[in-house]
C-alpha cells in the first residue's frame, strides 16, 4: 500500500522509502531525499504525471496503483 507522508516521502507497506514525490508544471517528480550520506537525485519515471490520490483520475494521468508499481520497480533498480 502506497502512502505519502507530510514531508512528501513515499511510504510503501508502512516503510519509508527514502524517495519523495512532488508535482511540477511539467509533471510528477520522484526523487531521492537528501539525508546524511544520500544526495538529492531525480529519477526518470515511465509516466510524465501521476495522481497519488486516485487509481483512475479523470485527468488521464497514471493513477495511484501505477505509481506504486513504478516506485517498487525503481526501488529494485536502486537496490
Amino acid at each position: 500500500m502506497l502512502q505519502l507522508a507530510t514531508n512528501n516521502e513515499l511510504v510503501i507497506d508502512g516503510k519509508f522509502t527514502g524517495l519523495g514525490l512532488t508535482q511540477r508544471r511539467e509533471g510528477s517528480v520522484v526523487y531521492t531525499m537528501e539525508r546524511a550520506g544520500r544526495v538529492y537525485a531525480e529519477h526518470p519515471m515511465p509516466h510524465k504525471r501521476y495522481a497519488a490520490s486516485h487509481d483512475k483520475p479523470v485527468s488521464g494521468a497514471a493513477g495511484r496503483s501505477q505509481l506504486e508499481a513504478d516506485v517498487r520497480e525503481l526501488m529494485g533498480r536502486l537496490g
